[in-house]
């Protein structure tokens, strides 16, 4: 076992925690007290002992020994140090009236105390323990908590130091502790912080840390009314904020209200002139960062990227793959065997920045025996009380996703159709529509006893900066996708390029000996920055809207769950609102193409069946080559061609008519 330095055992014991008396419910440690109380005797120690439950984050130490080592998650009191009691009870010989006294005073109550790491070295045994504790307010059942540190500096002064990235003193928060989540400064709550943001100053004392890359953090206002209200405990340096309240509420107000750090309005005393030179310096200074890292050096990174992979594909199919991600929560890669689907999706995740040892990305194999949630998932072990997360690491992923929320996730579920997806991936699908401040994947009920419910709650709350991809093959050892999956996915098939253009674009890129910017660790913390925020109706002229109208009804007429739905719509709004825009001017993918392609890939892909169902709507397949279905007819009329060809979309529908032909079915 890891033994720590005395100094990291003495730095743990200058922090603060709060919890709760533990309960009969709890997984007690065996053989300390003389009987299975949470407030007990020790004969073994001549004292009484209380076991306290923890109710917010703990020192990075002790959750690192309770890894390695079976240890519960309770710490330790003695009635005759941890706790002060009246004289009448700390000398008296009467045993129970002392476990009374104290369960009486602790009972119920919010619990501050400074965490304590005792070594044994005779049995080589770790043990937590407490002291200074303090009873708080009344607890109210349910209710856990996220420790904020607090600075002593004017707000500007602490941002111009966050810019500069110089080192910033936490006291009562010390390198012990994970890194902070959220900042307290003034009448602010900083946040939009991930944990390998964080580095220590190693120069200064153990209190100090340093934020790197600072620009993507955010403020906001918070008064002391809301402090108080959702604060079970303060100190003058260490706030523990309602964990529910910071991660929901205050997440939700730096993502719509935030305001980025060093953003501050100018006062009212600068003259017009002065004004005008500002704003045209900060305008020249947005530019040059938004050159930096616009989606334009992003996709063309990403292409240089693939290319010295080997991999060659269209610009359209990048282009389409990188705005289906931006606008949906599920993207599926289809295409031929061995055309690179997983291998685009492990590329996008590079170009990112993201990797699996960063716990950014994860690579989920599917596997045909997946028949429920909980095979990817994992489950709460009734006998044992200790929630077992599934060997796909899932959970912990998300868990990691759910609390670095700054930084893009990719999970990659690859031949995610060789098991039937609305079994193993069902909590998903529902969830995934939801906005984010109402999607909570439930692991277990929150009625349950899990006993390492500190690292596994009941629930993950699944956040933007999750994205998921799915690649999928279409042959006899695959499942169908069923049209409740297809109606929330964006289907993009790669195209096959020829070999000739793979050898020759290959060619041209090795004398061409072009590289990528290099800003790969810079794209995953802006990523968000790239989403519109335009509502989805702006994205379309009235004229369009009615044409869409006629394919719904089209379809409809044939079955009315196939047609055009209102989901579509807005997704498809999502999609037109996120193309890549080139600063220079116009989209980088032409407009009416994305149309095409978003139909063919999430309209077009639920058309499907038997011939005697969809030969009217598809049409067989003359010596013309042109299908004689409604939907190919409606197509090519002058409605369509005032907003799209719609090549592709006409393509698929001939492919499909093809089908219909000879085999009567069409895919």
């Amino acid at each position: 076992m890891t033994t720590y330095a005395t100094r990291h055992l003495e730095q743990i014991k200058e922090n603060y925690m709060v919890g709760v008396l533990a309960s009969k419910n709890d997984y007690l440690p065996r053989g300390l007290g003389d009987d299975d109380e949470p407030v007990t005797y020790s004969e073994k120690m001549n004292d009484v002992l209380f076991y306290i439950k923890p109710l917010t984050q703990e020192p990075k130490e002790i959750t690192l020994v309770q890894e390695r080592v079976s240890m519960s998650n309770l710490y330790i009191g003695f009635g005759s140090k941890s706790i002060n009691l009246p004289l009448e009870f700390k000398h008296s010989t009467d045993i129970n009236k002392k476990i009374t006294a104290i369960r009486e005073k602790l009972e119920g109550k919010l619990l501050l105390f400074r965490p304590v790491l005792t070594y044994q070295e005779r049995n080589d045994r770790y043990h937590k323990n407490i002291d200074d504790i303090i009873v708080e307010e009344d607890w109210i059942e349910g209710i856990e908590y996220h420790a904020v540190p607090r600075v002593n500096h004017d707000p500007i002064e602490f941002e111009a130091k966050l810019l500069a990235e110089e080192p910033i003193n936490f006291e009562q928060y010390n390198h012990a502790m994970p890194a902070p989540s959220y900042i307290l400064c003034g009448d602010y709550i900083y946040g939009n912080i991930k944990e390998n943001q964080w580095r220590i100053d190693s120069s200064k004392n153990h209190h100090a840390r340093v934020i790197i890359s600072p620009f993507t953090v955010k403020r906001i206002m918070i008064t002391q009314e809301e402090i108080q209200k959702n604060s079970g405990s303060e100190r003058p340096s260490l706030v523990f904020m309602d964990e529910k309240f910071m991660f929901t509420t205050i997440a939700d107000r730096l993502d719509f209200e935030g305001t980025f750090i060093g953003d501050w309005e100018k006062k009212s005393t600068t003259t017009e002139q002065q004004a005008k030179e500002d704003s045209l310096i900060q305008v020249e200074e947005v530019d040059e960062s938004t050159q930096k890292l616009d989606e334009k050096t992003f996709i063309r990174d990403l292409e240089q990227i693939a290319k010295v992979k080997k991999l060659v594909y269209s610009m359209e199919d990048l282009i389409n793959f990188h705005t289906s991600l931006k606008s949906s929560a599920l993207t599926i890669l289809s295409g031929q065997s061995g055309i690179g689907k997983t291998k685009l999706a492990t590329t996008y995740a590079e170009a990112l920045g993201l990797s699996q040892e960063k716990k950014t990305m994860l690579i989920m194999p599917i596997s045909p025996a997946y028949t429920e949630p909980g095979d990817i998932l994992g489950y709460l072990n009734p006998s044992t009380g200790l929630y077992m997360p599934a060997e796909t690491g899932l959970v912990d992923f998300l868990i990691h996703a759910q609390e670095n929320e700054n930084q893009i996730h990719l999970l990659i579920m690859d031949e995610m159709n060789l098991s039937q997806i609305e079994h193993y991936f069902s909590p998903f699908i529902s969830l995934l529509e939801l906005e984010e401040r109402e999607r909570f994947l439930n692991l277990y009920s929150k009625d349950s006893v899990c006993h390492n419910s500190q690292k596994y709650k009941h629930s993950i709350k699944l956040k933007n900066n999750l994205v998921i991809v799915g690649t999928m093959n279409t042959d006899e050892t695959t499942k169908d996708i069923s049209d409740r999956l297809l109606d929330r996915s964006n289907v993009v098939v790669l195209e096959k390029r020829s070999f000739k253009e793979i050898k020759e674009e290959l060619e041209q890129f090795t004398d061409n000996s072009q590289k990528s910017s290099g800003l790969e660790d810079a794209y995953g913390e802006v990523y968000s920055t790239w989403k519109s925020e335009k509502g989805c109706w702006e994205a379309f002229k009235d004229s369009e809207l009615e044409f869409f109208d006629q394919l719904d009804a089209a379809i409809s007429k044939v079955d009315p769950q196939k047609g055009f739905s209102i989901r579509n719509i807005i997704r498809m709004g999502d999609y037109l609102n996120n193309l890549p825009y080139d600063l220079a001017g116009g989209y980088i993918i032409n407009r009416e193409r994305a149309i095409d392609l978003f139909i063919k890939q999430r309209v077009i892909t639920k058309i499907r069946g038997p011939i005697e169902i969809y030969e009217n709507l598809i049409g067989s397949l003359g010596d013309d080559e042109e299908p004689s279905g409604e939907l190919y007819k409606l197509f090519g009329s002058e409605e369509s061609a005032l907003i799209s060809s719609f090549d592709k979309t006409k393509k698929d529908l001939q492919r499909k008519a093809r089908e219909l032909t000879l085999n009567g079915y069409a895919t």
